[in-house]
């Protein structure tokens, strides 16, 4: 049996008239007065009483209702996944990373994504924050994770995870006894930190001068295991995320948290507004978030 005979029952049933459901269902009345008379052949019972004003359903015909709305929604979820399933196939997607997320979410994510996932062909590109949303938005990256603040005007986004950053102090410094530092306390203070390529530059700056001051940044860097090591030879207070000190350590050096919660290090997931979230990208989201 066609489940499309199924499916012009149930269109029916909801409208209680034939010349109704054939307009909803962009059919003849007489094609489908037929293909209901079919129906009732296969089934071997009536399912509608004919009316002046419409039809009324029989208790067969109430009975095949409600078999038939299970029926068709495991259809379309079969349909839907077979679908999926053939998106996937062999599909390419192209996937910016800032620096330093892959270490934050974990090293592990994309070979473990690839052997559950090996039909989909991922195409890694690092780099700074900046230049990674610059690449969706020319259309080289089909998607990103970068860090936030993101420009809603210009992407789609969802916060994937949210860490802090922290302040690298030697210990020959007084501030390296606090257990947290406020903006208050760095007003005479050198920084080192990464450059005006990545967002916690600009985020640093931005608090800085909410507490009335400039920050006297005296070394911008693309690599933040430099921010540590002139951190330790105590040319600077750097500035740091938490999860980079697990792996790059000095005894002479403390990382202290800012007291100010609101100052994070924030990953996002990010599309461009007219772009089609293809399966995989779905896939890929759902596992990052997930994982």
């Amino acid at each position: 049996m066609d489940v499309k005979l199924l499916r012009y029952f149930v269109q029916i049933c909801k409208d209680k008239s034939f010349s109704k459901a054939s307009k909803n269902l962009y059919i003849t009345q007489q094609g489908l007065s037929r293909a209901i008379k079919n129906l009732e052949e296969y089934v071997q019972v009536p399912l509608f009483y004919r009316k002046i004003n419409g039809v009324e359903v029989t208790k067969y015909g109430e009975y095949l209702e409600q078999q038939s709305m299970s029926i068709l929604n495991q259809f379309d979820l079969f349909l839907s996944d077979i679908s999926q399933m053939n998106d996937l196939e062999s599909q390419k997607l192209s996937v910016g990373f800032s620096l330093g997320v892959l270490d934050a979410l974990s090293t592990d994510l994309i070979s473990d994504f690839k052997k559950t996932y090996p039909q989909i062909q991922l195409d890694i590109y690092e780099g700074p924050d900046y230049y990674c949303e610059e690449a969706v938005l020319k259309g080289d990256l089909d998607i990103a994770f970068t860090i936030g603040p993101i420009n809603k005007s210009k992407f789609h986004s969802k916060v994937v995870k949210t860490q802090h950053p922290c302040v690298l102090i030697n210990e020959k410094n007084p501030l390296s006894k606090k257990s947290k530092i406020n903006f208050d306390d760095l007003k005479d203070e050198r920084f080192i930190i990464t450059n005006q390529n990545f967002k916690i530059y600009h985020n640093f700056i931005s608090k800085c001068r909410q507490a009335n001051f400039q920050p006297n940044i005296v070394f911008s860097t693309t690599e933040i295991h430099i921010v540590h090591k002139l951190s330790r030879l105590n040319k600077g207070l750097g500035i740091s995320i938490d999860f980079v000190v697990i792996d790059i350590n000095y005894p002479n050096v403390r990382a202290i948290p800012f007291a100010d919660e609101t100052f994070v290090w924030e990953i996002n997931f990010i599309h461009r507004k007219d772009y089609f979230l293809s399966g995989a990208s779905k896939m890929l989201l759902d596992y990052v978030m997930n994982y």
